[in-house]
């Protein structure tokens, strides 16, 4: 598998679109022409949906507000808010029948229906070690028997150097069960991590023994004796270092893999809450074993510009941006609890220096760090200092039932930028909640991006009313089949422009494929210049696409986009071809 892709059950069966049985090519005139209409003038501006949580000062929900107490600014300016809901109940919403058109945006300030909550369930196995994940997970069953969160709304992923989908959005609630028992059971890295960092911290502390041991001998022999302090530092300055550089493996990891679920999530319409559950995430690696060398050497501090401690800033700012823009809310659990230190009581005794109780806070704030970061940046909240999480998962299915939901068009029409989002109550000391701000896509991004979802978690929007038909699969050489796949979209769902003494519609297909067995993924596109056929209300248009696949059992993605309009529609299916076909 390669990392970054989930590899446990190719896909839901529930999610997945059937082939069509076979047509005829219906579409008069498709052509590739150079001479095309101005499709490209289309203005692709998408609205920027803001969900807010509002709360008093003792964090009791505010409910009854309408758009009139809401201030919006992006990058500063203020902005016009066109859609407004406060949303009611988006836990027990029902998900849309296939191919039917999302709702538009509510502007009532009455209740709401929203589109339906999804919840993600994200362990962290880097950063989690088996016996504080127990807690968790029990809590988590408790929580699902409940029945508080609807079980096919919720999707598993464990983390360690790879990405695993441990259960798919679909799934029931014994399918989640035994998905929860096989993490339970999984060893889990966290532990090590821990470890190492003990090994780190008896290291130093050995180096600070034999620069004391060095300073004492040298005093025998000069009128003033060495200070420790200088000697240690050096010394010390390559073991942080070393912490440092596998701490930032690994977060990078953790936060390579967390960009890829937010991608995956792009084709997911409406709120979609990711509880991570770790024992840390680190912002600044290194820091509490910088701040060791402090305690035990105060005369250290001036050596603190020389410590190798680097932030993983970027890396934050970047995930939370693109989670921002997928409508990704992110709460952070921390499953450690209410540990009181990192060294234990036997471990301080064995240190001279009266900067224990300091150490153990740092390590405790750059434990927590990373998962605040994420949390803040995107409406979420970050849970620590507690042992038990089944008061916390009511509240934060609550969360997910109800808020404020806000939607503007944004003022720079699409540039692809990066924009800040502010949101305020008028008049009121209230306490607001909300994402940041976003990362501004271009239609080909959140084409790809959605596409991706389809493929690997089987997600799809058909609003185009779009079907699959397989035509006659050839050898292609090199152990693949050529496979004529006929994408067939209603003429009625497309929007033809005018263009010399014709009507045309430009519609571009995107299809990826991948292999169940070696998890090879083949990507194409192609865009169709198609005239409008005499009896469009009636007609099919028939877009033929060849594609290559390796033989046995492949996954396919198809995206299609009216570039007109910009309406989407994703799809995906499993075919089954040559030696190994079923």
């Amino acid at each position: 598998m390669t990392s970054g892709s989930p590899d446990r059950a190719l896909l839901p069966t529930c999610l997945t679109a059937a082939l069509a049985a076979f047509a005829p090519a219906v579409a008069p005139g498709q052509s590739e022409d150079a001479d095309r209409p101005a499709f490209s003038d289309v203005v692709d501006v998408q609205l920027v949906n803001v969900e807010v949580w509002v709360s008093d000062n003792r964090g009791r929900p505010v409910t009854g507000l309408g758009p009139e107490d809401f201030e919006v600014r992006e990058d500063g300016d203020p902005v016009t808010v066109d859609f407004f809901s406060e949303v009611t109940d988006a836990v027990s919403g029902r998900p849309l029948e296939a191919g039917a058109p999302a709702p538009e945006p509510e502007s009532t300030a009455g209740g709401a229906v929203a589109e339906p909550a999804h919840l993600v369930l994200y362990f962290d196995d880097l950063h989690l070690g088996p016996a504080s994940r127990k807690q968790a997970i029990e809590d988590l069953r408790a929580f699902l028997d409940e029945e508080k969160f609807p079980a096919e709304r919720v999707l598993i992923f464990r983390q360690d150097r790879d990405l695993v989908t441990e259960a798919y959005f679909g799934s029931s609630r014994e399918e989640l069960d035994i998905a929860l028992e096989r993490i339970g059971a999984s060893p889990g890295m966290g532990g090590q991590s821990q470890q190492a960092k003990r090994l780190a911290v008896q290291r130093l502390n050995q180096l600070w023994q034999d620069a004391r041991v060095l300073a004492s001998s040298g005093s025998s022999r000069r009128t003033t004796a060495p200070a420790p302090c200088e000697s240690f530092v050096r010394r010390a300055l390559p073991e942080v270092e070393n912490s440092a550089r596998i701490g930032r493996d690994r977060i990078g990891a953790t936060l390579d893999h967390l960009t890829t679920t937010v991608r995956f999530l792009a084709a997911l319409p409406g709120l979609k809450t990711l509880l991570y559950i770790s024992d840390s995430l680190e912002r600044s690696p290194g820091a509490d074993l910088r701040d060791f060398i402090t305690g035990v050497c105060p005369a250290g501090d001036r050596f603190r510009s020389l410590t190798p401690v680097e932030e993983l800033s970027t890396g934050f700012h970047e995930l939370t941006r693109h989670a921002n823009a997928n409508r990704v809310t992110i709460y952070s659990l921390q499953t450690n609890g209410l540990r009181s230190s990192f060294l234990s009581l036997a471990e301080q005794s064995s240190i001279d220096f009266q900067g224990a109780n300091p150490f153990n806070s740092s390590v405790r704030e750059v434990e927590r760090g990373g998962m605040a970061v994420l949390a803040d940046e995107t409406g979420g909240r970050a849970i620590f200092n507690r042992n038990q999480f089944g008061g916390e998962l009511e509240q934060i299915a609550n969360e997910m039932a109800s808020y404020y939901s806000l939607a503007y068009r944004p003022p720079h029409g699409g540039d692809r930028g990066e924009h800040q989002i502010r949101v305020r109550v008028r008049g009121r000391n209230l306490q607001v909640r909300h994402r940041r701000g976003y990362r501004d896509k271009s239609s080909d991004q959140r084409m790809s991006e959605q596409l991706d979802g389809a493929l690997y978690l089987g997600l799809v929007e058909n609003r185009l009313g779009v079907r699959l038909g397989a035509g006659r699969v050839r050898a292609a050489g090199g152990g693949k089949r050529r496979l004529p796949l006929h994408v067939m979209v209603p003429a009625a769902r497309v929007a033809f422009l005018p263009f010399e003494d014709k009507e045309m519609a430009q519609i571009r297909v995107e299809v990826a494929s991948r292999h169940a067995q070696t998890s090879k993924v083949v990507r194409d596109e192609k865009t169709f210049l198609v005239e409008a056929p005499p009896d469009r209300d009636t007609r099919t248009l028939d877009l033929v696409f060849n594609i290559d696949i390796p033989d046995g059992l492949n996954l396919v993605a198809v995206g299609v986009r009216d570039d007109a309009t910009r309406e989407t529609a994703f799809v995906s299916t499993t075919l089954a071809v040559g030696e190994g076909a079923r």
